[in-house]
C-alpha cells in the first residue's frame, strides 16, 4: 500500500481500512467469480462521490510508479489477477483461478474470458490476455520500475534480467509465461507461500502489448527509451483502462474525475458514477466539514483542534465513529548523508553542517530523539487522544503479517525479539508508548556528550506551509523535542510551499537531492501479505528506504560491477547487520513459524540501533459519513485500500450504533 508504496500524509480523503490476518499464503483453485462482495449487490441505484486530494497524480505507469498518491487513482483504472473481498479473503478478478505446484516454486493462474480493454473514451479496444500480464512485468523492468525490487530474488531470472541487454533471449529466461492466452504461469526462485498475495499489487498488473508499443519508439519491448515513449504520461489517452473506472478529466491542482466504465467486468459491484477530486491544499481546517454539511462530500473528520470542536460533537452526538487500524507506519526518517543545503534555516556554516551529520550518525543522539518525542501530541492534532493513543505504532511492520500459529501477533514476535537482543523491557506494540521519556532523553544526550557530539544540534524538517494540519503537526513535535531535550535538539521547521516539499521529500528518487537532516513525509503499508514487504525497504542494497536516508543502493562500478553505495557508513550504522538479518529470514520458506521469528530480529534491530523512529499508522479520525459500512473490498497489503469498487453511499449519515452492528458482523466474517 504501497503503496502502496509511500503513503503520503497529505491525503486529505478518508478511507476506511483495519487490520487483520488475510491468510495470503492458503492457496486456491476454482474460487467464485464474483469480485468483492460475497454476493452481487443488486438493486442499488449508482451515486456520485466527491472526495478532495493534495497532490497532483505524477505517473499514470502503474508497473513503474512507487507513490501512493498516484495508485489512488491508477488502482481504479486498472485491475490485476486477484483482488480482496470485503472481509479480506483474496478472491479472483482478472484470474477466475489460481494455482501453485506442490512447493509453491510455480504459480498458475487461469484469466478471466471476455475482458475488455477500452481506450479513454470507453471504446473496446482488446480483450485482456495471460499476454498482458508478461508485458506489464517486462515493461516494468525495463523502465526501471521503482518496485521492480519487489520481484528481485522473487520471480526466476528476473534478476539478471535487470542487468541483461533486454533482449529476446534474455526475457526467455525469465519465469513469467503465457502458457495460452488464458493461462499465466509464474517460476520463482525458491518456494514463496505468500506469491498470491503479491498479485494484488501494481508491478503485477497487465499491459495491451500492442498499445503499448505504439504509444512511442521507446515503448518497443527490447528497446526502452523514457524519452521517446509516452504511456502513462498522465494523458487520458496514455494508458488503456481494465478496471472499475475510466480517468476523464486531470487538471493540475484543480480537479480530476474518474468515470464508471461502463464495460467493466464486474460493473454490478460498482456503484459510483463518477468519483470526483477536488483540489485542497489543507490550508482551511474546515473545508470538508463545511463541504459535508453543503451536501458537497460524503464523509468529514471533525478535528478536535478546532475552536468549537464541542459544539460539532454535540451536533454530530451519535452519528459519528473511529475510522480503523491500517497497516501503514509512518515515521521519522534521518538523513545520514546530507549532500545538498538550498533548502535550511541554520546550516549556512560549515561547522554547523558538520556538528548535524555527526549527530545524526550517533546512536544514541538518534535514541535522545525518539525519547523526547511526544507521538501522542502529535497525533492528537488530527483526533481525540484516546484515538491517538490507541494509533501508535512501533515497529516498521504491519500487525497481521506474520501471525504466528499459535495466534501471537507479529508487533509481540518483534517485542520479544527486541527485549532479547537488548535486555530491556518495552511493549512495542500498537497502542503503547515505549520509549516517550525526558529522563531518558537526558540520559542520551549526556551519553551522546561522552561519545563527542556537541550539542545544541539543529536539524532542518520541511513542512508544507500551507497546510494547516501538518504545520500544527510540525509544531507539536519540534516543541515537544526541544522541550525534553532542554533545549539541546533544536527542529528547525523548513516552510515552504507544497510543490517544493513533495518535490523533495516524496517524488523525488536521488539520495544526494533529499535537502533534509529528518523527514515525517515517508510512510509504508505492506505490498503483500508477509513481513518482508517492509523489512525490505531498508535493505541497504535494495531498499526503497535508502533513498529517503540519502545513502543509495547499489551502483556500477568502472568494470561494469555492481557495488554497494556508502558500505562503510552503511556498516558503521548496522544497516549491513540487517541485511545479514534479512536474507537469512527470507531463505526459510518451510517454516512460517521460524520464519516470521527470523524476520522480527531484523526489525528489531531496526528500533534497537533507532534507525528509523516508527511512530504511528496512517492519520486516523472521528467522522461523520454516509458511507455505507464495509462495503469497499479490505485488505492491509497490496491496493485494496484504493479502490472505490463496491463502496456504496447512503442517502443520511450512518448512525454510530449501526456502524458498530455492521462492524460487529463484519469481524465475525473476516477472512471468510
Amino acid at each position: 500500500m504501497k503503496k502502496k508504496l509511500l503513503a503520503l500524509s497529505l491525503a486529505l480523503a478518508l478511507t476506511l481500512t483495519a487490520c487483520g490476518n488475510q491468510g495470503g499464503g492458503e492457496s486456491k483453485s476454482g474460487e467464485s467469480q464474483e469480485g468483492p462482495s460475497s454476493e452481487v449487490a443488486e438493486n442499488i441505484p449508482d451515486k456520485e462521490l466527491t472526495i478532495t486530494y493534495s497532490t497532483d497524480l505524477d505517473n499514470m505507469d502503474y508497473v513503474t510508479t512507487a507513490l501512493n498518491t498516484d495508485h489512488q487513482v491508477n488502482g481504479n483504472l486498472v485491475d490485476g489477477l486477484l483482488e480482496n473481498s470485503v472481509t479480506g479473503k483474496l478472491v479472483p478478478s482478472l484470474a477466475e483461478s489460481w494455482e501453485p505446484n506442490e512447493d509453491k516454486t510455480v504459480w498458475t493462474f487461469k484469466i478471466r474470458p471476455n475482458v475488455q480493454w477500452v481506450t479513454n473514451t470507453g471504446e473496446v479496444y482488446d480483450t485482456v490476455k495471460a499476454d498482458d500480464f508478461v508485458v506489464g512485468v517486462r515493461h516494468g523492468a525495463e523502465f526501471e520500475s521503482e518496485t521492480a525490487w519487489l520481484l528481485q530474488g522473487v520471480v526466476k531470472g528476473y534478476d539478471e534480467y535487470l542487468a541483461s541487454d533486454f533482449s529476446d533471449e534474455a526475457w526467455d529466461k525469465v519465469g513469467v509465461k503465457a502458457i495460452d492466452d488464458s493461462t499465466l504461469e509464474f517460476t520463482l526462485e525458491q518456494p514463496t507461500p505468500y506469491f498470491d498475495s503479491m498479485t494484488t499489487y501494481a508491478v503485477l498488473y497487465p499491459i495491451n502489448r500492442a498499445f503499448l508499443e505504439g504509444q512511442g519508439e521507446g515503448c518497443k519491448l527490447g528497446a526502452p527509451n523514457k524519452d521517446t515513449c509516452d504511456f502513462g504520461a498522465t494523458k487520458l489517452d496514455s494508458i488503456l483502462y481494465n478496471g472499475a473506472f475510466i480517468l476523464t478529466e486531470n487538471t493540475a491542482k484543480s480537479q480530476r474525475v474518474m468515470t464508471k466504465n461502463a464495460a467493466y467486468w464486474d460493473a454490478a459491484n460498482v456503484h459510483l458514477s463518477k468519483v470526483t477530486e477536488v483540489y485542497d491544499d489543507g490550508s482551511d481546517n474546515y473545508s470538508t466539514i463545511k463541504g459535508f454539511e453543503n451536501g458537497v462530500y460524503s464523509q468529514a473528520s471533525l478535528n478536535p483542534g478546532w475552536a468549537d470542536y464541542d459544539a460539532y460533537k454535540q451536533k454530530y452526538e451519535g452519528k459519528t465513529h473511529y475510522s480503523l487500524p491500517n497497516g501503514t507506519a509512518f515515521g521519522v526518517v534521518f538523513n545520514y548523508n546530507r549532500q545538498v543545503f538550498n533548502e535550511t534555516n541554520y546550516a549556512t556554516d560549515e561547522t554547523l553542517r558538520k556538528n548535524t551529520r555527526e549527530a545524526v550518525l550517533n546512536e544514541n543522539f538518534r535514541k535522545a530523539l525518539r525519547a523526547a518525542y511526544d507521538v501522542v501530541a502529535d497525533i492528537s492534532v488530527d483526533c481525540p487522544k484516546d484515538l491517538a493513543e490507541a494509533s501508535q505504532r512501533n515497529i516498521n511492520n504491519a500487525p497481521d503479517v506474520g501471525t504466528l500459529s499459535d495466534g501471537t501477533i507479529y508487533p509481540q514476535v518483534v517485542t520479544d525479539a527486541y527485549n532479547e537482543a537488548t535486555g530491556e523491557n518495552r511493549d512495542l506494540n500498537d497502542g503503547k508508548t515505549p520509549f516517550f521519556s525526558k529522563e531518558e532523553a537526558m540520559k542520551y544526550i549526556e551519553a551522546a556528550k561522552e561519545e563527542g557530539v556537541v550539542f545544541p544540534v539543529h536539524l532542518d524538517m520541511m513542512v508544507i506551509e500551507t497546510s494547516d494540519r501538518l504545520v500544527k503537526k510540525a509544531q507539536s513535535m519540534k516543541k515537544s523535542i526541544e522541550d525534553n531535550t532542554e533545549g539541546n535538539i533544536i527542529i528547525e521547521l523548513v516552510m515552504r510551499p507544497d510543490d517544493t516539499v513533495t518535490n523533495i521529500v516524496y517524488k523525488n528518487s536521488d539520495p544526494a537531492a533529499m535537502d533534509y537532516d529528518i523527514s515525517t513525509f515517508t510512510g509504508w503499508s505492506p505490498d503483500y501479505n508477509d513481513p518482508k514487504s517492509f523489512v525490505d525497504i531498508y535493505s541497504p542494497i535494495t531498499g526503497y528506504y535508502m533513498r529517503a536516508t540519502g545513502l543509495g543502493n547499489v551502483e556500477k562500478d568502472k568494470d561494469g560491477n555492481q557495488v554497494i553505495v556508502n558500505e562503510d557508513l552503511k556498516k558503521q550504522l548496522g544497516f549491513m547487520d540487517y541485511e545479514k538479518l534479512y536474507r537469512d529470514a527470507d531463505k526459510i520458506t518451510d517454516d512460517m513459524d521460524a520464519r516470521y521469528k527470523a524476520f522480527a530480529k531484523a526489525d528489531a534491530l531496526l528500533i534497537e540501533k533507532c534507525l528509523y523512529i516508527p511512530t504511528g499508522m496512517k492519520a486516523r479520525f472521528e467522522v461523520v459519513s454516509k458511507y455505507v459500512p464495509f462495503t469497499r473490498q479490505f485488505a492491509t497489503y497490496g491496493l485494496a485500500d484504493v479502490k472505490w469498487k463496491g463502496l456504496q453511499i447512503a442517502d443520511d449519515i450512518i448512525p454510530t450504533e449501526e456502524y458498530d452492528k455492521a462492524y460487529e458482523e463484519w469481524q465475525k466474517n473476516f477472512g471468510k
